[in-house]
């Protein structure tokens, strides 16, 4: 059965790249409606990368059964890539057959069939030979690199309002003041980066750009540079790789022999001793690990630079945000915050679909509105627009802490979660205990345990169900006869009997089911809109760091567009000089 491949290069570049006249099927047709890239310079002066590819198939197009990715050198770890598609780890990973320098992922029964969205993330530690001397006479003592991410052949992809964002970030310890970014080459955004800070964990320097009026098939050209004193010495490629352009990549089996010292035609101009290889594992551990934190991490540095005093009257939903818990219940909780605020309604659970009211109930918040928005728009924008509203959120939770304490205003609603629990687990019955839980529901989840401590305490007995539930489980709503009960005939407290009023309460479930159901809600909801839920906090961890950019940055640190004077612009041809990275475009099967 014939395959196809898109193929991706991913190339620290300065000069000309060749491409091979490779055959490429014919029918291979797609559009990326989103693509993000983080290179990492760790400080062992290795590269990490971090890809995340949405791939929109053509109807009547091919499937997408492989990528193949060029890489800069053939000095990485093909047995530390990791990969995923549409969450699902790709355990399918090897050298790539068409690609120089590249590997290659099979998407097996995960392939991004025609008309279908699919998206490919992948992370690739411990790159190489990617550094070399700084050579502009305004900064001594300097390296430097540049990099291009991925593009297509524009006859494959067809692009035109691609998302786009690419991250640099420079090693621990590299100050402000100190680092350096090139204006980007081709891009069709601003040439100054639109966030400029330090990562949540304080220590390095990131420069972001993002558009999106980018495409996926033109190159577009990034660099950075930095005191030298932040690597290591024997990091920097200070002699000409040789030549080897025809050859596939060896990647894990030339890693072992480089680190040796055993040069090959596939392998640049380096040599690491013996004692280096456990020091260059632990590194990428640590990378690795780093990386995956600092993904989950989306509050800008800034916010946790502590003030004085609490921040009072933040919803439950803000002080989520403030204690930085998992995206999947924070949308968990705006959902259930506007059904009960009777403003939707759940139609479809698997994927989440609503039906918004018309109009809207007067007394939402912004971020319900916009999360009520989201759900408006076509499915394949519904994820872009919920990550807008979560960056949104975050930047207005960050301005209501300015000048306050956040490590005193998160005790401060650990305390009013804890008086919640307490007033459930207290309760004197099961109709007062369900009632007290739809009433502190939102504050109960601020609990890190709150899906065991909700099982724990419903599980054994009836529930009667709150006001809301037949607008959150459409299974519910049909049992009893696909009514939709408002506030307006609700008792006081739900009791399972008519109320003296005429009102008439929602009947009981079994404990367990109720649990079942608000438990599993947090986890549907990244199934059906977030997606891999890693992916989707990093795409908003990268635009929650408002931190201005620095002054020597604007004055000209980076102010020479694609590297013009700095790092390494005299390479004049692929894989033959110092600082040059290869990899070439290759056919299909």
């Amino acid at each position: 059965m014939k395959k196809f491949r898109l193929f991706l290069l991913s190339l620290f570049i300065i000069g000309l790249f060749t491409l091979p006249g490779a055959v490429i099927a014919q029918d291979l047709r797609f559009e990326v409606p989103a693509s993000e890239v983080e290179v990492y310079v760790e400080e062992d002066g290795s590269l990490s990368l971090w890809y995340y590819i949405e791939f929109q198939n053509r109807t009547g197009a091919a499937p997408i059964d492989y990528v193949d990715i060029g890489m800069p050198t053939s000095a990485y770890n093909l047995n530390n890539i990791e990969a995923t598609v549409d969450g699902q780890a790709i355990t399918d990973i090897e050298s790539s057959p068409y690609v120089t320098n590249g590997f290659a992922l099979g998407l097996g029964n995960n392939a991004i069939q025609p008309g279908q969205l699919g998206a490919v993330t992948a992370w690739i530690p411990g790159v190489q030979n990617v550094l070399r001397p700084y050579d502009g006479a305004d900064r001594e003592n300097y390296v430097s690199f540049q990099f291009s991410p991925n593009w297509f052949g524009p006859e494959y992809d067809k692009s035109t309002n691609t998302e786009y964002r690419v991250t640099i970030i420079l090693p621990p310890g590299v100050g402000n003041e100190e680092g350096v970014y090139y204006y980007p080459n081709n891009w069709p955004g601003p040439d100054e980066p639109d966030d400029i800070g330090f990562t949540a964990e304080g220590d390095r320097v990131y420069y972001s750009w993002f558009t999106d009026n980018a495409d996926a098939h033109t190159q577009y050209i990034f660099g950075g540079a930095f005191p030298s004193q932040y690597v290591p010495e024997d990091s920097i490629v200070t002699k000409p790789e040789p030549s080897s352009p025809s050859e596939p990549s060896g990647s894990v089996t030339g890693f072992i022999p480089a680190i040796l010292g055993i040069l090959g035609q596939n392998f640049c101009c380096f040599g690491f001793g013996l004692f280096f290889i456990a020091i260059f594992g632990f590194s990428i551990y640590q990378g690795t690990v780093g990386a995956q934190k600092r993904k989950m991490s989306y509050l800008p540095p800034k916010m946790k630079i502590e003030g004085n005093g609490i921040k009072r009257g933040l919803t439950a939903v803000e002080a989520a945000i403030l204690m930085e818990q998992p995206m999947d219940k924070i949308l968990t909780m705006i959902l259930f915050g506007v059904l009960k605020k009777e403003a939707a309604i759940v139609t479809q659970e698997d994927p989440l679909e609503l039906e918004v009211s018309d109009p809207i109930p007067e007394d939402l918040h912004l971020y319900e509105k916009q999360f009520l928005d989201a759900f408006k728009q076509p499915e394949k924008l519904r994820r872009t627009a919920i990550q807008n509203m979560m960056v949104s959120l975050v930047t207005s939770v960050t301005g209501k802490m300015k000048g306050f304490s956040r490590k005193e205003t998160i005790a401060y609603y650990e305390d009013i979660m804890r008086r919640a629990w307490t007033m459930v687990e207290e309760s004197e019955t099961p109709e007062v205990k369900s009632e007290n839980y739809n009433q502190t529901l939102e504050w109960a989840m601020l609990d890190d345990d709150y899906q065991e401590r909700t099982r724990r305490t419903f599980t054994g007995g009836p529930v009667f169900v709150p006001i809301w539930w037949p607008r959150y489980s459409p299974s519910y709503r049909r049992s009893i006869g696909g009514g939709v009960p408002t506030t307006a005939s609700r008792p006081a407290v739900s009791t399972g009997k008519p109320s003296s009023s005429g009102g008439v309460s929602l009947p009981s479930i079994p404990g367990s089911t109720f649990a079942a159901n608000v438990i599993n809600g947090a986890t549907g909801m990244a199934a059906g809109v977030v997606g891999n839920l890693t992916s989707f906090t990093d795409r908003i961890t990268s635009r929650t760091n408002p931190i201005p950019v620095s002054t020597s940055t604007k004055s000209g640190s980076g102010g020479f567009r694609g590297g013009g004077g700095g790092g390494g612009s005299s390479c004049a041809c692929a894989c033959a000089c110092a600082g040059c990275a290869c990899a070439c475009a290759g056919g299909g099967r």
